[in-house]
């Protein structure tokens, strides 16, 4: 009885099940293999082998002051010193399972705070109105690219699908007086 119980254990740690939205990387003694486990049943030699199983459907992350209790968290300067407060989304997906596994540790934090910095870089260089009105799309791939390209360097698995502004304004607490300067403009 033993003995069937262990194999019966053996079996069922032995074989595991990708869905279609994911991909798994097995490791022998710990080092990945060249190969991915598409999805399926498939079975790997437990204890020897393990499984990382890794999501590669599409995600969005949202990145700005209506995701975080901060009230300060998409706050950025203008590069002609304007405070503007940004929310923006930044659509990816996994193309390297083993590299987004193994190559940086937590890719989705790394991610977050990438984008937040590529933002406030590209912001910086812009005037308040481009931000506002004027060169939104510009700003949104200037973004991208920078994200990209990092990544890449990080070697971290992952494809920038897009980047898009959902909003972008003065700060609440002066919202009232930058409405009052942009119609006197007018």
């Amino acid at each position: 009885i033993v003995a069937v119980a262990l194999v019966g254990l053996w079996l069922f740690k032995s074989v595991y099940t990708v869905q279609p939205d994911q991909r798994g990387v097995e490791l022998l003694f710990g080092k990945p293999k060249t190969e991915v486990s598409m999805p399926g049943l498939h079975f790997h030699w437990w204890p020897v082998e393990t499984v990382e199983i890794a999501t590669i459907a599409e995600r969005q992350m949202t990145i700005g002051s209506a995701t975080r209790t901060s009230a300060q968290a998409g706050l950025m300067l203008t590069g002609n010193q304007n405070i503007v407060d940004v929310t923006f989304a930044v659509l990816y997906a996994v193309v390297d399972p083993a590299d987004y596994l193994f190559n940086v540790a937590n890719p989705d934090e790394v991610l977050r705070q990438l984008a937040e910095s590529a933002m406030r870089e590209v912001v910086g260089r812009r005037p308040a109105q481009a931000v506002f009105r004027d060169d939104r799309q510009g700003i949104a791939q200037d973004v991208k690219t920078i994200i990209q390209q990092t990544l890449d360097d990080y070697g971290a698995g992952i494809q920038i699908n897009a980047v898009s502004i959902e909003d972008a304004a003065p700060p609440r607490p002066v919202a009232d007086a930058f409405d009052e300067v942009q119609r006197a403009e007018q």
